[in-house]
């Protein structure tokens, strides 16, 4: 099943806000936004030296820091049905996009799931080896 999925460190911003100010932001371009809870937000785009990190205007106490704790494979519509009937027991949400959280393989995770059918799926860095090693080995 982990065919065709590889993961890798994700990079990124972590944003606690006020939730309209989250709402109202504007986010670097390409970047994919992981809204967690609605004062939460994981804002995928490159950290490093001389990139932009996002700003969120309605809240001037909004704390803005890098976040290098998720891992994250991009999944096909293929694999995500795959992924859903082997390694899911929870039902997945019908209207997309959505974020839906639980244990995948028995690893807590997320999935960001896409309009398109495929789906960002996230996991803690320090659980990847183990949902990798599961879903490698069929568990």
């Amino acid at each position: 099943m982990a065919e065709g999925l590889r993961f890798a460190q994700l990079a990124g911003w972590r944003i606690i806000a006020e939730p309209v100010a989250l709402d109202d932001a504007s986010w670097p371009a390409g970047a994919e936004v992981v809204r967690i809870s609605p004062d939460d937000a994981f804002v995928v785009s490159p950290t490093r030296e001389g990139s932009t990190s996002p700003t969120v205007p309605g809240d001037p106490f909004a704390i803005v820091t890098p976040e290098h704790g998720f891992a994250g494979a991009f999944v096909d519509a293929g694999h995500l049905e795959l992924l859903a009937l082997h390694h899911i027991e929870w039902q997945l949400p019908e209207q997309r996009p959505a974020l839906a959280q639980g244990q995948i393989a028995g690893v807590p995770a997320k999935l960001v799931l896409h309009a398109d059918g495929s789906a960002l799926l996230l996991v803690a860095c320090a659980a990847r080896r183990e949902l990798e090693e599961r879903l490698e080995g069929g568990q």
